[in-house]
């Protein structure tokens, strides 16, 4: 049976703590007076925070004081519901060094999102805050609170009852047990949840253990490139694995200073990019495109960021002269990995960069299996990914281990790809994605990653329109940029050059800013919503011509 694999643990350098309670303390040790965090805080108008390693290791540690006080016992969730704030990051490893499971949750989830992962992960207390662009957490709580049999400690930074949570921990009995709890955790021991962020279905809530953010943390750092220099900007968030692991806990594994922005602010970013001597941007694309649209673009000086690659905005900017040796590392993970599975590191030449996904992080194990037959497959056959090892979730919340992965103990990603002759992974989309069509597979990321590096595209979504012929259509969904222009004709000719022609799209549907259907983050196109809009304005586009104007396929008015 094939089995990928990649470096043994033990072969790599560079690794550290595989604890959280014992990571911070490790680069608390190595870094305390250092900046660690720059973030100017909503909750107190604005006012610039700036914490050093020191501060984070204090403050974690009232939380975690706070916690045995309460009894939380270790195993017991604590629901953290939190923008990116230091406060958060504390309350994370805080909760970890009592032994206890850390449980972000997401600030875009409304209250009956909000009550269904309180429901699955079943928190003892739940750190929050006052407000966050005008939502009020704690009323929340009340009201899934009064609905909930057994009660939860709610303490809610910037009113009293932080305070008060925070004043539990002063006595040296809580110090002692605190320091002889965060001892006895090893990195099988349960940590930290992540909800998926789904388009239509309920989260998945996946329980990690300590190894998998740890090693993550150690590795990602080595990924980027950072260093004790690097000052990152970042506005994902950390109830996902790539704010929390491959922006905040890489960053700090290193020494490094996080500028944190609570939520992305186009014209504030600019101006702590400046202010702030930003060396790194690690920013979405939306992010990047709204940051090169805003009319401070030009007028910042952004002379010191220095990681930026090719053809990003960034690196079109007047003032930038980044590292030529740097590029954006270009992975493959899924959060029941908590982040990576395989990634090209930021040292890889440019070449070898665009060329799958990079080959498989340390400690970690991959499968090409055969759908049908369950076969294990080799090198350059195309089937399912299935991944094992240090990083893999210990299970699903609500379900056993035996319910989660196979009996060698591997995870069905439900993704697909192959493993090419040098060992770089290769994704090809998730198997229900894939558009069928005229007897072929058509992967939609395959041309959402091409229409990429077309400047004229803002944002694109690939679907698989229903057709009595062919089964389905492929059609590319688009919004174009702002002052730009292309026609139908011209994305479909891009594409030729780019993919082969069966994949190229039977259509191409232009949507006007705003008018692409997303989820409430904002990050992720709602398809439930977009195939029958799309389906629409198709029947009643007229059919493709060579020099058809982007207007001539009509619009969605916003009317249904």
């Amino acid at each position: 049976m094939t089995t990928f694999e990649g470096p043994p643990l033990d072969q790599v350098h560079g690794l550290g703590a595989l604890t959280l309670g014992s990571f911070l303390g490790e680069v608390v040790d190595r870094f305390g007076p250092a900046e660690a965090f720059v973030f100017d805080d909503p909750l107190q108008g604005g006012r610039t925070v700036r914490w050093s390693y020191d501060d984070l290791g204090a403050r974690a540690t009232e939380v975690g004081r706070a916690l045995v006080a309460l009894d939380v016992a270790p195993g017991d969730a604590v629901g953290i519901v939190m923008g990116n704030r230091p406060e958060a990051v504390a309350a994370i490893f805080g909760a970890a060094m009592a032994g206890a499971v850390a449980v972000p949750m997401s600030t875009f989830a409304p209250r009956p999102e909000l009550a269904q992962m309180l429901g699955r992960s079943e928190p003892v207390v739940v750190l929050t805050q006052s407000a966050l662009l005008g939502r009020r957490f704690a009323q929340d709580l009340d009201v899934i609170g009064a609905e909930r049999a057994k009660p939860i400690h709610v303490a809610v930074l910037g009113e009293p009852s932080w305070n008060e949570f925070v004043g539990l921990g002063g006595g040296p009995d809580t110090a002692a047990e605190l320091i002889a709890r965060t001892a006895a955790v090893t990195p099988a021991d349960p940590a930290l949840v992540i909800f998926s962020s789904g388009t239509t279905s309920e989260p998945k809530a996946m329980l990690h253990g300590h190894r998998s953010p740890s090693l993550q943390f150690w590795l990602q750092s080595q990924i980027f490139g950072r260093d004790r220099l690097t000052r990152m900007f970042s506005a994902l968030p950390l109830f996902w694995t790539a704010g929390l692991n491959t922006a905040m806990g890489s960053t700090l594994a290193v020494g490094g200073c996080w500028v944190m922005q609570e939520t992305f602010d186009p014209g504030h970013a600019l101006e702590l990019l400046s202010r702030e001597r930003v060396t790194e941007p690690y920013t979405l694309p939306h992010q990047t495109r709204a940051l090169a649209d805003h009319p401070d673009w030009t007028s910042t000086d952004l002379s010191t960021l220095r990681c930026v690659y090719g053809k990003s905005a960034y690196a079109g900017h007047p003032g930038v002269h980044g590292d030529p040796s740097w590029v954006m590392p270009v992975g493959y993970g899924l959060s029941e990995t908590s982040a990576s599975v395989s990634s090209h590191r930021s040292d890889t030449p440019r070449e070898l960069a665009k060329v799958g996904s990079g080959h498989l992080l340390a400690g970690t194990r991959l499968r090409v299996v055969d759908p049908d037959s369950g076969r294990s497959l080799g090198v350059g056959q195309e089937g399912e990914l299935a991944v094992a090892g240090a990083t893999l979730m210990l299970r699903y919340l609500g379900a056993t281990p035996e319910q989660c992965f196979d009996e060698d103990g591997f995870f069905h990603t439900g993704d697909a790809g192959h493993v090419d002759e040098d060992g770089v992974v290769h994704f090809s989309g998730r198997r229900t994605e894939m558009i069928k069509t005229g007897g072929a597979n058509v992967s939609p990321a395959e041309i959402e990653v091409q229409l990429r590096a077309l400047p004229s595209v803002r944002m694109s979504r690939v679907l698989g329109v229903p057709d009595d012929r062919l089964d389905q259509v492929v059609v590319a969904c688009i919004v174009v940029a702002d002052g730009e222009e292309v026609t139908e004709h011209e994305v479909r000719e891009f594409l030729r050059g780019r993919v082969a022609p069966y994949k190229v799209p039977s259509r191409v549907v232009f949507l006007a800013d705003g008018e692409m259907p997303m989820t409430d983050s904002g990050t992720k196109v709602r398809d439930d919503a977009l195939l029958p809009l799309v389906r629409t304005l198709l029947d009643a586009a007229p059919p493709p011509s060579t020099d058809m104007p982007t207007t001539s396929v009509p619009t969605h008015s916003g009317e249904r």
